[in-house]
């Protein structure tokens, strides 16, 4: 692989060439290297054009306090340090990609603008970094139930011809990556650390030459762990797919600040596995605007996962709040105030199907031989009045659910699947 003069300047200006980090001068954070790019091209100034004799006559207006010009030209007179790398890396496989290559994930630059990474160290098949799909995310010291659901998740997954992005940490992130690879899937995994060793164990080699594996990391290849990076690798994962399951969480740790991050940031849906497990964060997930998701893999339609529109995570849980986000978008609405459907009158006219679906499949759960009153089916649902009004007469009208009297209560009368999972 040539790698591109442009990138080349990014490189030397951003990365660390050596395994202790302990480089004469402090490369470029990635809010720096924000900063410095958006001035470059604000002067109509690219960054290879800096690896002249003099770069400095072309910043000379540069002014920033910890990125001075003798910072930048000590970064930029580290040729041969970048040769010695470049050589190593490539030999192993590797590909660099900075942000003006087209490979470079548009998902990225779309959903982080100038945060996202100034380079992109790879090995593997770079069109999969543009075909986002689901990621699988979750503890690193899951039950041997969680690591099984994780497999047959990715299984699944690959069953019905969809990506897989995870971390690929021991745990549930590398069982979802090698049940689909297992299965003829396709998989990109965002690493932390030691992207070298990874891309020439035996473990990925294979799924690698077969061009259904991507492993990228956004740090120099041979760092260390780290858990500040692991930390910052999660925003990547969650950037790079249509939407996102946790399969267990705690309470704390990388997991759960990855998925209430996404779920504060509003990038992609979030779904969350039901468990048992006592000190699991999961149902605080979903009562931050998470989503439950089947615990029978067999049942999951990925398609339906990642086919939820305008989704943004509104200040309640599960169904209610989600059909409600759903027609604030509509109505290009941007209160705070989650019940706006009540306005509406009409739920046909907020194209909402895909929310009535889920809640006919959560209305099968609850009053199938077991009649509520439609204040128990709102505490229930956690529903709003008005559009749980709304769906229940759409319902009974479709012979769905039967209408008892004295008191008026609700029983599911049908078999048939109503399901987004």
């Amino acid at each position: 692989m040539t790698i591109p003069p442009n990138t080349q300047a990014v490189l030397l200006l951003t990365s660390y060439f050596s395994k202790s980090g302990g480089d004469s001068v402090k490369p470029l954070s990635p809010k720096e290297w924000g900063r410095f790019a958006l001035w470059l091209k604000n002067h109509d100034l690219t960054p290879e054009q800096l690896m002249g004799s003099n770069p400095n006559a072309l910043i000379t207006q540069w002014k920033d306090d910890q990125i001075t010009l003798d910072r930048l030209k000590a970064l930029l007179s580290r040729g041969s340090a970048l040769a010695l790398a470049l050589e190593k890396w490539l030999r192993a496989g590797l590909w660099v990609l900075s942000r003006s290559d087209s490979a470079y994930p548009a998902r990225l630059k779309k959903l982080l603008g100038t945060d996202s990474p100034a380079l992109l160290f790879g090995c593997g098949n770079q069109n999969l970094l543009n075909r986002g799909g689901l990621a699988v995310v979750g503890s690193r010291n899951g039950s041997e139930d969680v690591l099984q659901y994780a497999r047959k998740l990715g299984s699944t997954i690959a069953a019905q011809g969809y990506n897989v992005v995870s971390g690929g940490a021991r745990g549930v992130d590398e069982a979802a990556m090698l049940g689909n690879l297992e299965n003829d899937g396709s998989t990109v995994g965002v690493l932390a650390d030691n992207l070298l060793r990874a891309c020439t164990s035996k473990r990925f080699r294979r799924h690698l030459l077969e061009d259904r594996l991507a492993l990228i990391s956004f740090t120099y290849p041979e760092a260390r762990f780290n858990a500040g990076n692991a930390m910052q690798r999660n925003k990547y994962i969650y950037c790079l797919s249509d939407a996102a399951l946790v399969v267990h969480s705690g309470k704390k740790g990388g997991t759960w600040n990855g998925a209430t991050e996404n779920l504060r940031k509003r990038w992609v849906p979030l779904w969350v596995k039901r468990v048992r497990e006592g000190d699991s964060g999961n149902a605080e997930l979903v009562k931050k605007g998470g989503i439950w998701v089947s615990e029978n893999t067999s049942e999951i339609s990925i398609h339906d996962l990642l086919s939820v529109q305008d989704f943004a995570i509104p200040k309640r849980t599960e169904l209610s709040t989600v059909g409600e986000q759903r027609v604030n978008s509509l109505l290009d609405s941007q209160s705070e105030n989650h019940h706006q459907l009540a306005k509406t009158g009409d739920s046909q006219s907020c194209n909402e199907s895909e929310f009535y679906e889920l809640f006919l499949k959560r209305l099968s759960e609850t009053c199938v031989d077991n009649p509520q009153t439609p204040l128990e089916i709102s505490k229930l649902l956690d529903l709003q009045k008005t559009q749980l009004n709304i769906w229940l007469k759409r319902a009974h009208a479709e012979n769905k659910i039967r209408k008892l009297s004295k008191p008026v209560r609700y029983e599911w009368v049908i078999s048939r699947q109503t399901s987004l999972f």
